[in-house]
């Protein structure tokens, strides 16, 4: 009876979940979409995918999906891998606490269900929502091989997860390290510090093979291409945009939606108490949530202004909430009232902004074509502003099969002008392009993680 009122909730909790990302799926695929889409396309082939992509856009698993559907297919369906992928993570967050605790086990299938970094990872055309459920299904092997240090497979199951994460999304390879850290450190308390190295290199030594592999695989496919490897937009290491990004990450994780540097020091401080709180999975927790980031920031690595690179301290923030949350509410008390408001209050601030994301729909670019659709419903001539813009706009056009000509250079004569800015940049009132002047008839403000600003102008009489 346990077990099945166990399960009913979990399959509750996942419906809630499945359908949080379905209601956050709707709308034109926005820019980094909308160009993996176009980057696919290019492609080809799945063989063109894997040789030919050689781009921090190209999520490997997500781009042969994309393929798969093809670029015309409704933007539901080209999201359709990222919705099953990060419904079935909720399933397996639960997982990993089943055998020790049912009631942690359910607040961590909740905290995924709801965190709006979740959700929105899993309701968008990416790859982060196939990492994160290679991720924790790796957490869940790791968590019962160390109950004895021995299972039957294991080794090539995580191979398994090792593979499918990275070609899902890169920042794989920093859940890895977290894992093999998380395995030495626990097997260095029981045995010291030699036999740990070597059991812990005996149970990797595979998935890293695997690893490495998938590493070079992409790193000789940038080699060979004449153009390299190349990234979308580079910006170099500057500590104002890390924390800005660190603090945003934690504000999505947990559903608070203020920019502040206060969010930093309550993460620390529950990372700090972790072990007077009772938690099992302490190293990893430390490597992932702190470690981590402190890391990134001494190497003073690029591109870390964006919060989705922190997925994997997401993860395991989420995780260490849980596992605190449910170990004090069976002490009861004031530590269980304390931990019960601290997650109602965590649910509720999470399924406010779920309920943002829903509404503005990441600034749905699909919308400038409905206004092209109602001015010129035989189709349109457009300019564009820059070339970002052409992904969203060609995108949006193919799936409502509505003709859009688009003019990237020189001056030929096009009624309609879009414009996309990204957070922080202005929009002109009145633009002139080509001696013409525009003036705007439709716009869009995207909120949260992901979207894109953009406003549609009509050429003047």
């Amino acid at each position: 009876m346990v077990d099945r009122r166990y399960s009913l909730l979990v399959g509750a909790i996942v419906a809630l979940g499945l359908g949080l990302r379905i209601a956050a799926a709707q709308g034109g695929l926005w820019l980094d979409e909308a160009w993996s889409a176009e980057l696919a396309r290019q492609a080809g082939t799945p063989l063109g995918v894997l040789l030919n992509i050689n781009h921090d856009n190209n999520h490997h698993i997500n781009s042969l999906w994309l393929q798969t559907v093809g670029y015309a297919a409704p933007p539901m369906l080209q999201r359709a891998l990222s919705i099953v992928t990060g419904t079935i993570g909720i399933a397996v967050a639960a997982e990993i606490f089943r055998p020790r605790s049912r009631r942690i086990a359910l607040i961590a299938a909740l905290l995924f269900a709801v965190s709006p970094m979740i959700v929105t990872m899993g309701s968008e055309a990416r790859g982060y929502a196939g990492m994160t459920l290679a991720l924790l299904s790796a957490i869940v092997l790791v968590d019962r091989w160390l109950v004895n240090e021995c299972a039957d497979g294991v080794a090539f199951r995580l191979s398994l997860c090792f593979f499918l994460g990275a070609l899902s999304q890169f920042t794989m390879v920093f859940g890895c390290v977290a894992l093999i850290g998380w395995v030495y450190c626990t097997l260095a308390q029981r045995h010291g510090l030699r036999i740990a190295a070597w059991r812990t290199l005996a149970l990797f030594a595979v998935p890293l093979v695997v690893l490495g592999t998938v590493v070079a695989f992409v790193a000789a496919a940038a080699f060979a291409s004449p153009t390299g490897f190349q990234f979308g937009g580079y910006e170099p290491f500057h500590v104002l945009l890390f924390l800005h990004a660190v603090i945003e990450m934690l504000g999505y994780t947990v559903g608070y939606p203020v920019v502040s540097l206060w969010l930093i020091p309550p993460a620390l401080l529950l990372v700090v108490l972790a072990r007077q709180a009772g938690v099992m999975h302490l190293a990893f927790y430390r490597l992932a949530i702190v470690a981590f980031p402190v890391a990134l920031a001494l190497l003073q690595v690029g591109n870390t202004g964006h919060p989705r690179y922190y997925l994997v301290a997401v993860i395991a923030l989420l995780l260490l909430i849980a596992e605190t949350a449910g170990n004090a509410t069976v002490r009861g008390g004031w530590q269980r009232r304390g931990a019960l408001a601290g997650v109602a209050a965590m649910l509720a601030g999470c399924l406010w902004q779920d309920a943002d994301l829903i509404r503005n729909q990441r600034g749905n670019p699909d919308r400038a074509i409905f206004t092209l659709q109602a001015r010129a419903p035989r189709g349109a001539t457009v300019l564009l502003d820059r070339a970002s813009g052409l992904a969203m706009l060609t995108s949006a056009a193919a799936h409502w099969r509505y003709p859009v000509a688009i003019v990237e250079t020189g001056c030929r004569p096009a009624r309609f002008l879009f414009v996309d800015r990204f957070k922080g940049e202005t929009f002109p009132d009145a633009p002139a392009r080509c001696g013409a002047h525009y003036h705007p008839i439709a716009a869009a403000r995207a909120h949260g993680l992901s979207g894109t600003h953009w406003t549609l102008y009509e050429r003047r009489p």
